[in-house]
């Protein structure tokens, strides 16, 4: 039996050896160095830097200006508008550090979560130390912090399916209340695939309890659904914003062609307990996914978690169950019932990206072998140790070692997998020795508990050093402001174009040089972070029209949207541009002078379908200039003529023009037309038209006018007021005393 004594005695060379293998894993950090791969600065260093710009303004970002002709901020979840950790990261440490703080402070959360979940299922002190290493400090969740969102919700699932369990045990509004808590915090830290798969595992944990009647499993799994429903509602002023921007983006439209994208490969899938079975891989848009750098575990966790599966209590079914389901889901389009769930099965159909699921998978796979440490240290009861025994497996281990690389070489397995091979027999022979190893004594069994549990947290460490670890960059060149920013005018009124597309977009690589260059290069979207408005951005979900009009690389398009400088990574796109400045990588900046100003008047106006507004768009004689193509509103037909437009405001959320309109005219304004924008003419409401396919227009009378836009969308006060609702509802629910029973009198 467990006493306080020796949960003291146990917690602090469990928590000295948690920080020492953190200080192992990312000792970069340690001498000055940050994180700084893929994602972090395609997306979330940009995003960073808004969010700390709006914070200090005030607002709440709604709103991004500087992309795509401005697009949704808030509604793009991984953004993690309202995520308090962000918050807090950003404000306190600025937006290139706030990643690696953040980094670490989940990983930490997740081990912790998951160790603690283990506990509350009854496994010794040292099964649930494998499980929360296993989950929190693999190579898995550590080449995952590019993808910041990802580990931030995933962090919470301890946490979520430990509520989910305790409303099972004994419902009522403190277990009801933490689960909806944990959940909305998953939620708002981007990643509803993670929040997702979080739900499946809580409702079959909660509901596949042991000794559990029909009815009560029933009444388990209808709270621990309630439980989500209710973080949904705290969350709605996320999530509603969200789904309106999806229903506006490529991803509503049928012929989408990206579904599945980045599903598990069967080599993948083994690559989580054989190191360097997937590589090399396919191209970066093939059969493999390149979403998660490294899916390795570990070969003790897996083969632990495999005799949880089997030989562990009923209480670890559910978890083997939902680690079948998350892996077959994470295989996406290379298994074809898990292809048709993510594609017909709402709401599963919802997301792009099956690989997602096999965190989850990951996270049954840590608690699962926490109950495998503690099978194998029953077994060891009845296993009769000997050295001739141990001698026996060492000479085994030894040998297949030496076998299983011709072996997986024969069986035509990708080339790096005969490298890791001798790992897997070499794990799993160290084990046995352990269980093997004569002890005598009542205290045998749980000494194989922390002699494999030792072994499993010494290879989640040695695998680090096998398999690499992600880019880091010093901090000096990561503050190091846009140098090219001194041939800009200030303050910059146009627009500018940058080659996202281009052959040689570094944002697929993890180097501190490749931040370097993405920042001179202002790729994939680095321009947020100068605060200059550009034609192109990077990241999902993307616009409806971005295929055929951000990113169509058309001159027509570039003079339309006011693009007035150019910065590509080698000659100008254009000879008639204006050379400014040439770099020493061959990145060159260039001036037009054929771009329209943001904003302009044109005297004439035609209703068109959105083929013939795109093929205006698209010809060479630029009609655009002097004739808006409508979506809707009424057509005009007045001579041309001059006025004057000035910009009075131009803020993230706010715009505001004085008008000296000639004649009937219709205001353009180059930014994206999208719901929730409204207009006002001189103090009245007005109707805002999409005009050249992707672009605002307001009809103006003759004469002087004051033209003020502002963002207000219905989706974000809808979605407050039911997060304020929910959780003033919440709170007063927690905070109500509970009725007094009556006592019966004496007579």
């Amino acid at each position: 039996m467990t006493t306080p004594r020796t949960r003291r005695r146990a917690g602090l060379p469990t928590v000295v050896g948690l920080l020492a293998l953190l200080a192992f894993v990312y000792w970069p950090v340690l001498g000055g160095q940050l994180f700084a791969g893929r994602d972090l600065f395609r997306i979330f260093f940009p995003d960073s830097a808004f969010l700390l710009e709006s914070l200090r303004a005030g607002e709440v970002p709604l709103w991004n200006p500087y992309l795509r002709l401005g697009q949704p901020f808030a509604a793009t979840l991984y953004s993690q508008v309202y995520y308090p950790p962000r918050w807090a990261a950003v404000l306190l440490t600025g937006p290139i550090v706030s990643m690696t703080v953040m980094q670490l402070g989940h990983v930490v959360l997740a081990a912790v979560g998951v160790f603690l979940l283990c506990r509350r299922r009854r496994t010794s002190w040292a099964a649930a130390v494998v499980a929360g290493t296993t989950f929190g400090l693999s190579v898995l969740m550590t080449r995952l912090g590019t993808q910041q969102n990802v580990v931030d919700a995933a962090a919470w699932s301890g946490f979520i399916v430990g509520a989910a369990l305790d409303l099972q045990r004994r419902p009522g509004r403190g277990p009801l209340a933490r689960l909806a808590v944990y959940g909305a915090l998953s939620l708002f830290a981007g990643s509803p695939e993670t929040t997702l798969w979080q739900g499946l595992v809580a409702v079959l944990a909660a509901g596949g309890a042991p000794r559990c009647v029909p009815e009560a499993r029933a009444r388990s799994v209808a709270l621990v659904t309630a439980g989500f429903a209710l973080a949904a509602l705290l969350a709605a002023v996320a999530l509603l914003p969200t789904a309106e921007f999806a229903r506006n983006s490529l991803r509503a439209q049928e012929s989408w062609r990206w579904p599945l994208v980045w599903s598990m490969s069967w080599p993948q899938v083994l690559s989580a307990m054989w190191p360097l079975a997937d590589w090399p891989r396919d191209h970066y848009w093939g059969e493999d996914q390149w979403f998660i750098l490294s899916v390795f575990l570990g070969t003790l966790p897996c083969a632990l978690a495999a005799l949880g599966a089997l030989r562990g209590p009923r209480r670890a079914r559910p978890f083997a169950v939902a680690a079948l389901v998350l892996v077959a889901l994470s295989l996406g389009r290379h298994f074809a019932p898990a292809a048709w769930v993510l594609l017909h099965v709402p709401p599963f159909s919802l997301f792009r990206y099956p690989v997602k699921y096999f965190v989850g998978a990951a996270f049954c796979v840590s608690v699962l072998s926490a109950f495998g440490v503690d099978a194998l240290g029953r077994l060891a009861r009845r296993l009769r140790p000997s050295r001739l025994r141990a001698a026996v497996a060492l000479v085994g281990m030894v040998g297949a070692m030496a076998v299983l690389g011709p072996v997986a070489r024969r069986l035509s397995m990708r080339a790096a997998a005969e490298a890791g091979a001798p790992w897997v027999p070499l794990c799993l022979g160290l084990a046995a020795l352990v269980v093997l190893w004569p002890r005598g004594g009542f205290a045998r069994p749980r000494q194989v508990r922390r002699g494999v549990a030792l072994l499993a947290v010494l290879e989640v460490a040695a695998s680090h050093a096998l398999l690499g670890r992600t880019g880091y960059a010093r901090l000096a060149p990561l503050l190091r402001p846009f140098s090219l920013r001194v041939f800009l005018p200030q303050p910059y009124p146009g627009r500018i174009s940058v080659d996202i597309q281009g052959p040689e977009d570094p944002s697929r690589g993890g180097t501190g040089n490749t931040v370097e260059r993405s920042l001179e290069q202002l790729i994939p979207n680095r321009f947020v972070e100068a605060r200059l408005p550009a034609l192109e951005g990077s990241g999902a979900p993307e616009p409806v029209y971005s295929e055929v009009f951000h990113d169509a690389g058309q001159r027509t398009v570039f003079d339309l949207a006011g693009v007035t400088h150019y910065l590509r990574n080698g000659p100008p796109p254009y000879d008639d541009l204006e050379l400014l400045h040439t770099a020493d990588d061959g990145t060159t900046l260039s001036r037009s002078r054929t771009a329209l100003p943001r904003a302009f008047l044109v005297q004439r106006a035609r209703v068109v379908t959105d083929a013939q507004a795109l093929a205006a768009v698209m010809e060479d004689s630029q009609p655009f200039r002097h004739t808006a193509f409508l979506a809707s509103g009424a057509p005009l037909e007045r001579p041309s003529c001059t006025g004057a437009v000035e910009w009075v405001l131009q803020g993230a959320q706010h715009q505001e023009l004085k008008v000296e309109a000639c004649d009937e005219s219709y205001l353009v304004v180059s930014d994206s037309h999208y719901p929730g924008w409204t207009a006002t003419v001189d103090g009245q409401e007005a109707p805002i038209h999409r005009a050249d396919l992707a672009l605002r227009a307001v009809l103006l009378p003759r004469g002087a006018h004051t033209v003020r836009f502002d963002y207000r969308p219905l989706s974000f006060r809808l979605g407050l007021a039911l997060s304020a609702l929910s959780g003033l509802g919440l709170a007063a629910v927690l905070l109500r005393r509970p009725r007094a029973r009556k006592t019966p009198s004496v007579s």
